[in-house]
């Protein structure tokens, strides 16, 4: 009988560690790529501050852990998060956006 009760245990155990894992799964996003061509750079400490220019001509600041990118390099990355009026004391200078980004890859210019 005490078998039984071990089997019926440990069955429950690994039943609900399974919709565990299914829920953790459902919750995990997937973020979307965004690129362009690099306009300018600026490296600060820990951090590598790239103006990147989009296909529609439209330009942003993105913020990412030290890369070495160049101007004329074309870069791929993921958002963050996006930081109004955002003060780079280590650049003495103020951002009036800045997105936080991860997964950094990028082409040198050939």
């Amino acid at each position: 009988m005490k078998n039984i009760y071990k089997y019926a245990l440990v069955s429950l155990l690994l039943i609900l560690n399974l919709e565990a894992q299914t829920s953790e799964n459902k919750t995990i996003e997937q973020k979307p790529f965004y690129q362009g061509k690099v306009v300018s750079v600026k490296q600060a400490q820990a951090y590598t501050f790239i103006e990147v220019k989009e296909k529609t001509n439209k330009s942003f600041w993105i913020a990412t852990s030290n890369a070495d990118v160049k101007e004329g390099d074309f870069v791929r990355f993921q958002k963050e998060i996006v930081v109004k009026n955002f003060k780079s004391k280590a650049l003495d200078k103020v951002f009036k956006e800045l997105l936080f980004a991860s997964n950094l890859q990028y082409r040198v210019k050939e």
